[in-house]
């Protein structure tokens, strides 16, 4: 089934795409992804890994690739968000890794590798209790995060200064192709051609590129081809137990990105989406430390999810879980066929650089978007802006952080590391003092007004997302309107409302009559000539207005309203 619409995906989550756009978007993003095989390829070098064996090693690594990506598409028995959402190797365990590599070789580097995945499996059952500590915009901002520094990745790889560059396939001219091509077919192309704009752009600069070098009498294949199955293990793992906490502190960076991923994809499949379902973000986070584990034991470094993949499917308009399955199956048919792990690094750079800075520009706007769901008090404010000036920092101001320790530098190992660790300081920090209860007074004479105010001033002051304040504030709305025909003379309505990141609840008490039917049901219209009962028939919209309504009768025979809404 297609559905094509201006408010979410072409093919949304759980359509089943013809082949023609199956297998051409899952070969998109198995391109945007084979940039990241230079990071195990840079691992590979540092530990001294000859070469008759990287060609075997890099198919290991497309083969956890494979395992990973089907890991998260999944989605069944609390294993995997069932997302679109493929697995990459990530630049977050690159700093621990070489000096491991440096270290242990292959085998402390498997082993740690390891450790990091299992303390990712340890929090992921714990993501929930973590959510006052993760609250949804610093979600935002990991997510804002990574696009930045995928542009900015993406830029180096255009421009030539990408890692590994030395092997010989940085290509402008063919950057430029690509590059064109990409933006050019998904902004005209049409609904047709915007599916495999990324797609057409690599494959036009990988030919545009070999043809150059063909030309030219070069090498086109960067590395060695061996002709055989990979052979494993490399070597037995051997922990080298000083380095341990720079690789937890990089389990927990992959965490936040991962919730961060999969709310991008939750936001990206459901135009009417209002808040963060912590299921899939479980889910999703276990399996992703199950296949940092299991590239870990094939000696490999770190996996995570991939955000330009979400870009690349908001982009596309193909969000389908089928294309991760697709995907997964690629990789790991590409780590069984000899000699591919040279052909797919044989793509110039500069090309995968385009298409990532194509699916960068959709990472930012979503980021933003996330942040900008919260109402944003002072604390908050600061959150974002601070924590984000300092991630940017580690980048633009590198001089600050080369005179820290080893081992800090170790726990600081990117910028993205660097504003997540400022941020969850900045959380803990802003929480002291924080009203999370605030009261007030009202009488019919003091209007409609005086309650809204209540509810965007509280909501401010404690970050509530502006959709549900809306909503608190419309009830408050028909509460003005209808108490005034079942309030006693000279009473007062008393309203409390408390917030914990998880719930927000309305109390309101009042003398007089009850508000809302005692069946539920709203008066005719003939009865609704009764001031009084015209008051509950507005009052029937509370009904809609809230997650749950319900009143009492307190003993001291005041009637209770209870709204509460799912945050």
């Amino acid at each position: 089934m297609s559905i094509e619409t201006t408010a979410g995906p072409r093919w949304p989550l759980h359509s089943a795409p013809p082949p023609g756009v199956l297998w051409p978007a899952a070969l998109q993003h198995v391109g945007l992804g084979s940039v990241t095989l230079v990071f195990p390829l840079l691992v590979a070098d540092t530990a001294g890994v000859d070469g008759a064996t990287v060609s075997g090693y890099l198919s290991l690594a497309m083969l956890a690739l494979g395992i990973a990506t089907l890991l998260q598409a999944w989605g069944r028995h609390g294993i995997g968000s069932g997302y679109l959402l493929p697995a990459v190797f990530t630049a977050i365990y690159l700093p621990p890794s070489f000096i491991a590599a440096q270290q242990g070789g292959i085998a402390a580097v498997s082993a740690l590798t390891m450790v990091a995945g299992a303390t990712q499996i340890l929090l992921s059952f714990a993501v929930r209790r973590l959510r006052p500590w993760l609250p949804t915009e610093l979600v935002g901002l990991v997510v804002l995060m990574i696009g930045i520094g995928l542009g900015l990745l993406a830029l180096r790889l255009m421009l030539g200064f990408g890692p590994g560059l030395d092997r010989g396939t940085d290509d402008r001219p063919a950057t430029a192709v690509a590059l064109a091509v990409i933006i050019g077919l998904s902004v005209w192309g049409g609904p047709r051609l915007r599916p495999v704009a990324v797609l057409a752009g690599l494959v036009l600069g990988f030919c545009l590129h070999a043809g150059r070098v063909m030309l030219a009498g070069g090498t086109l294949l960067p590395v060695p081809v061996a002709w055989q199955l990979p052979a494993w293990p490399l070597a037995v793992p051997s922990l080298e137990w000083a380095l341990v906490p720079g690789f937890a502190i990089g389990a927990l960076a992959c965490l936040v990105r991962v919730c961060g991923d999969v709310v991008a994809c939750q936001r990206a499949n459901d135009p009417a989406w209002r808040r963060p379902d912590f299921g899939p973000m479980r889910a999703g986070a276990l399996a992703d430390g199950i296949g940092t584990f299991i590239a870990g034991g094939l000696g490999l470094p770190g996996t995570n999810s991939y955000t330009a993949s979400v870009g690349l499917s908001i982009a596309t308009g193909v969000a389908a879980r089928r294309v991760a399955l697709a995907v997964g199956a690629l990789w790991i048919g590409l780590a069984l066929v000899p000699g591919s792990a040279a052909v797919v690094l044989a793509v110039p750079h500069g090309v995968l650089g385009a298409a990532l800075f194509f699916a960068a520009a959709f990472i930012v706007a979503t980021g933003m978007g996330i942040v900008t769901q919260r109402l944003m008090d002072a604390r908050r404010t600061l959150v974002v802006g601070a924590a984000l000036v300092i991630g940017l920092s580690y980048d633009a101001a590198p001089q600050i952080f080369s005179s820290m320790p080893a081992g800090l530098r170790l726990l600081v190992s990117s910028s993205l590391v660097l504003a997540m660790v400022a941020a969850l300081l900045l959380v803990a920090a802003f929480r002291i003092g924080t009203a999370r209860q605030r009261r007030l007074s009202w009488q019919p004479a003091d209007g409609a007004e005086a309650l809204q105010a209540f509810a965007r001033q509280s909501g401010a002051e404690w970050g509530a997302r502006a959709e549900v304040v809306a909503r608190l504030e419309a009830a408050l709305e028909e509460v003005a309107a209808a108490l005034p025909g079942v309030l006693a003379p000279r009473g007062t309505l008393e309203l409390s409302a408390r917030f914990d990141e998880f719930n927000l609840d309305a109390v309101l008490r009042w003398p007089g009559e009850p508000l809302l039917p005692a069946d539920g049901t709203p008066p005719s219209l003939e009865a609704a000539e009764d001031a009084a009962l015209a008051a509950r028939l507005a009052a029937m919209l509370l009904r809609r207005s809230a997650d749950r309504v319900a009143e009492i009768v307190l003993p001291d025979g005041r009637h209770e309203l209870r709204l509460h809404y799912d945050h």
